[in-house]
């Protein structure tokens, strides 16, 4: 059985806890400060995304290796912010920003595991599925790199 504490995250620093589960009890839920988080989380969130700041973040471990493979933070009761692990190094490589309404409007994607973004997408929430996608170089976006993935589409791949 997993038991899940909530703690609400503020502008003052709280501890890690971890709730320990048996062996086979599934997944593991670790409190996180994302305003300081362990050094092992990986990618921390773009300072832009408030809502991963200012939330309840809980970390969960899915695979059994101790590390979080999937962040939640949640404000005022909806989730705003998710963090995940998408190549399973242990380490999270990729947040996505929601709006009041649930919809993906920000995704940052370290895509090379150096520890910092280097895609910014942009999600238009009057196009669904639809997202502008910019790479990140020397920590500044490249004004050139900026692709709109449905326009390329839509232009048979050009």
């Amino acid at each position: 059985m997993v038991t899940l504490n909530y703690v609400r995250v503020s502008l003052l620093p709280i501890p890690l806890a971890l709730v320990a589960c048996a062996a086979g009890d599934g997944v593991r839920l670790q409190v996180i400060n994302m305003e300081r988080p362990s050094e092992g989380l990986g990618l921390a969130p773009p300072a832009d995304y408030t809502p991963c700041y200012y939330g309840e973040a809980r970390g969960y471990d899915s695979n059994g290796d101790g590390k979080p493979d999937h962040v939640r933070v949640s404000l005022h009761g909806r989730e705003r912010c998710y963090g995940d692990d998408t190549n399973h190094d242990g380490r999270i490589d990729t947040w996505d920003l929601m709006d009041e309404q649930g919809r993906l409007i920000k995704r940052a994607h370290d895509t090379n595991g150096d520890g910092r973004v280097d895609q910014h997408w942009t999600f238009d929430p009057t196009r669904p599925g639809c997202a502008t996608i910019a790479a990140d170089v020397d920590g500044r976006v490249n004004p050139g790199s900026a692709i709109d993935v449905c326009k390329q589409l839509s232009n048979g791949g050009r």
